[in-house]
């Protein structure tokens, strides 16, 4: 059985109540004794990073909403070993950070695709021993991530496609509609 940690995905159960998480993909970027921390994958905001702030220049990267929680900080996930210094690894080759002078100094030197980097206004936040009562009442599925997940370019299709790549009773919850009431 998969344990909540760095790396883990948080897959919100289908008739999640909470619509901060409802239908989410949340990686898991910390996990311990004091709480937990990750960002929503799936939830693009309606505007680019360049729109929010001027401190990047004019980059051409969307902006996601990482959770209901000090939604005016930025958070990074990454995949570039040039920043592993500035950075919490969350997994192989996957990191993040809220290093943003270290960002800039990146993406002033060379174009950066969103398949390699994604800014996150806010973040999911669980006080210590929440996050394990949540899942002990089956509200979230855990599932390991992939970086084709953290990176998906489809991010609308990305709570159904982790179930249905997960197969079994999974894929069978990912044909579920949003309302019970029109199955």
């Amino acid at each position: 059985m998969i344990q909540p940690a760095p790396g883990v995905l948080l897959i919100a159960e289908p008739f999640m109540p909470d619509p901060n998480f409802a239908r989410t993909v949340v990686l898991l970027v910390e996990h311990n004794m004091h709480g937990s921390f990750g960002v929503i994958l799936n939830r693009p905001a309606p505007v680019q990073v360049r729109e929010v702030t001027e401190f990047f220049g004019d980059i051409e990267h969307g902006l996601y909403l990482g959770g209901p929680v000090e939604t005016k900080v930025l958070h990074v996930l990454h995949a570039l070993p040039p920043l592993e210094s500035h950075s919490q690894k969350v997994m192989d080759n996957l990191y993040w950070t809220a290093d943003m002078r270290a960002i800039r100094g990146v993406l002033a030197a060379r174009h950066i695709p969103d398949t390699m980097l994604r800014f996150y206004a806010g973040y999911a936040g669980w006080a210590p021993g929440q996050l394990d009562r949540e899942i002990a009442f089956n509200s979230w599925i855990l599932a390991p991530a992939r970086r084709e997940y953290v990176f998906a370019t489809d991010v609308g299709n990305l709570w159904k496609r982790v179930l249905t790549d997960m197969g079994g009773k999974y894929a069978f919850i990912a044909t579920f509609p949003p309302d019970p009431r029109l199955n």
